[in-house]
């Protein structure tokens, strides 16, 4: 795991429309945050209201508060200190064949594989590669297909299960086109 110093923010915001708060949001991010979470809430009088969660470097900090006071109207936050983990994540190349119709395909999927004790596990198929591909066969094949359907053939086909697993040290390594 990498850690790196951080603040998290939160604030009430109870007096501003939803594109306000996207527009918000979206310059916040710009800004440079780490991330952003809106959350529902019910607040005194059960008047319906935000919590709003920001994850920012402690250099932001004035710039963020200034969006929030200008652009929302928000007086106070709160400050919390807080920890940022991330899991060590590598990714490879996976050959995958993928059968869809009469047509088999084989593919080099982007998968990403996560560090733990024992080694490197796989987790996840790259979501943007599999959007760029649903649009290739579509273009190309004139074969229809659901997202998340083709994720979970993509798996089945051992984009996820067949990965290579590294052991801690060792490099995977990237498959050429």
């Amino acid at each position: 795991m990498t850690r790196s110093p951080s603040i998290l923010l939160l604030a009430q915001v109870d007096h501003a429309c939803g594109d306000v708060i996207a527009s918000v949001t979206e310059e916040l991010i710009a800004l440079g945050v780490q991330n952003v979470n809106l959350v529902s809430s019910l607040t005194k009088k059960g008047r319906p209201g935000y919590l709003l969660f920001v994850d920012l470097p402690e250099t932001l900090l004035g710039q963020v508060e200034q969006v929030l006071a200008t652009e929302l109207g928000i007086l106070g936050w709160r400050i919390l200190s807080a920890e940022h983990r991330k899991a060590r994540v590598r990714e490879v190349e996976q050959q995958v064949r993928l059968s869809l119709g009469a047509e088999e395909h084989v593919l080099d999927v982007p998968v990403k594989l996560v560090e733990t004790a024992k080694g490197y596990v796989p987790v996840s198929i790259e979501h943007e590669y599999c959007r760029r591909l649903r649009q290739q066969l579509r273009e190309n094949h004139g074969v229809e297909i659901p997202l998340e359907l083709l994720k979970s053939r993509i798996r089945a086909a051992g984009g996820r299960r067949a990965c290579p697993v590294h052991r801690t040290g060792s490099q995977p390594e990237r498959r050429k086109h």
